[in-house]
């Protein structure tokens, strides 16, 4: 069972006994030092004792004013607490803090528009008799806590399972996978969070039959256990001079295999249903993507094994260690707060500062292989209705007016005049080829640099001039049969 946001595990204040050690050095001391030194210990605990008191005091009675409102009604609240009660409080604090309490939890600081609204006692729990809304509770309920900015107070108590296939020779120590598997630790129990990490080596027939075997004993240790969600890290090296993927080792070293070998080895029965609506993260470099044969042979395997979501990267030299930021968010806002992948894709691309200027990213995601879920706020889910699987793939990449018009990076000095970093902001190009061109113009000899969008739809995310992301319609919306 996953634990919830707010769990005093995962915060750094709460409640303890004070005591006091006595130190070596203190029996040292020479007898009136002593005396005098325990005459001021004596009435310095005398001091704390009071002052302790008055904090739990304080903490008591201001329990009963940061209570929690709901929109639109609100929480009655004192107007009026003595200023004892607030030691630790300047008194801009205090005047803060009652500004807000007496706007029953809408923030107004000064000098910001104050919100006028009705106060109400609030009644927590309701129920629908015959259309009417009645109280469960007599009482109004009070809440005791502050106010929070935070996407969601709940999470996810879903099974999660974390697989990591890497190849033979490659390094693991610190790996993406285990990442996301530490950032989920603190939520979960051994029970609802599992972490498998397999080392494959196909390279030849006799390595082959051993993998089967060891899929195999992989499906007895996993057998019986229903997972909410699956995240697959496949971490392989990718041949540069066609798209091949690494298979593993023969007697003469390194081999790869086609893609779509690869995946059918890769995925053999029958771990080929732990990938179906699973998320997976292919952890390679670019070449995957960047011959046609290869990408191509990549696209079927993702429609034959239907992962319901696939992330690859562009970087032709991919440095795992710059996807970490993107892996640890998406960690806390999809498996913790449950939030949709795509419907968020951008923002997680926006906090992953290393990756921009790194890579491209490509998502596919196949619609319809997963029951739909209700969101948090829905009490009765909705209804199941079957629909045929459906596959849409973009490509996200990052753009900057003079460092990466349309995505494409510019070079970081200037051929002609040699001149590092001398590119000015792009402009349109109205005799370009296509209407969006734009040419950007090196400020030391006049070159100039044309780029324009790929010939596919696309839409920009991020409304600004200067810098945002770039999102391509690489697989327009396909039933699958």
């Amino acid at each position: 069972m996953a634990r919830t946001t707010q769990s005093v595990s995962k915060t750094t204040s709460g409640s303890a006994r004070r005591v006091r050690l006595s130190l070596k050095r203190a029996r040292m001391i020479a007898g009136s030092t002593a005396r005098g030194t325990s005459s001021s210990a004596a009435k310095g605990k005398s001091t704390k004792r009071t002052s302790r008191s008055m904090s739990t005091e304080s903490i008591s009675s201001l329990s009963s004013l940061t209570t929690l409102p709901s929109s639109p009604v609100h929480c009655a609240v004192s107007l009026d607490p003595p200023r004892e009660m607030l030691p630790w409080a300047t008194n801009r604090q205090v005047f803060i803090l009652l500004r807000f309490l007496s706007t029953g939890g809408v923030s107004t600081l000064p000098g910001e528009r104050e919100v006028k609204c009705k106060l109400s006692p609030y009644h927590a729990f309701m129920r629908n008799v015959d259309g009417e809304c009645i109280r469960v509770l007599d009482a109004p309920t009070t809440l005791v806590g502050v106010c929070e900015r935070a996407s969601k107070a709940q999470v996810c108590a879903e099974s999660i399972l974390i697989l990591h296939l890497t190849c033979v020779g490659m390094e693991v120590c610190g790996s993406l996978p285990k990442l996301v598997h530490t950032t989920l630790e603190e939520y979960h129990t051994a029970d609802s969070l599992t972490y498998e990490e397999v080392t494959f080596d196909f390279g030849t027939e006799r390595k082959l039959d051993h993998w089967t075997k060891r899929v195999e004993v992989l499906r007895a240790r996993l057998e019986g256990r229903k997972f909410g969600r699956k995240i697959i890290f496949v971490t392989v090296h990718s041949e540069v001079s066609r798209g091949d993927l690494f298979a593993g080792k023969d007697k003469d070293g390194d081999v790869a295999m086609m893609v779509e070998d690869f995946m059918d080895y890769l995925f053999i029965p029958p771990l080929n249903e732990v990938v179906r609506g699973s998320t997976l993260f292919m952890l390679t470099c670019g070449h995957v993507v960047r011959f046609e044969e290869s990408y191509s042979a990549m696209k079927k395997s993702i429609t034959r094994l239907q992962p319901e979501y696939t992330i690859l990267f562009t970087a032709p030299e991919l440095i795992v260690a710059a996807t970490k930021l993107f892996a640890v968010a998406y960690s806390i806002q999809v498996l913790i707060h449950g939030h949709s992948f795509l419907d968020i894709f951008h923002d997680l691309l926006n906090v992953s500062l290393d990756l921009r200027m790194h890579t491209d990213v490509l998502v596919f995601y196949i619609s319809g292989v997963l029951a739909p879920k209700a969101p948090f706020s829905l009490r009765i889910p909705a209804l199941d209705v079957a629909q045929p699987p459906s596959i849409v793939g973009y490509w996200y990449s990052w753009y900057h007016s003079h460092r990466r018009p349309w995505g494409k990076a510019l070079p970081m000095g200037c051929s002609r005049c040699g001149a590092v970093r001398p590119w000015s902001q792009s402009k349109r190009y109205p005799n370009g080829t296509h209407p969006k061109a734009r040419v950007t113009t090196c400020l030391g000899c006049n070159l100039e640099v044309y780029s324009e969008p790929l010939p596919m739809e696309y839409e920009i995310l991020q409304d600004s001039k200067i810098l945002g992301w770039i999102r391509y319609t690489i697989w327009p919306t396909e039933v699958l049969s």
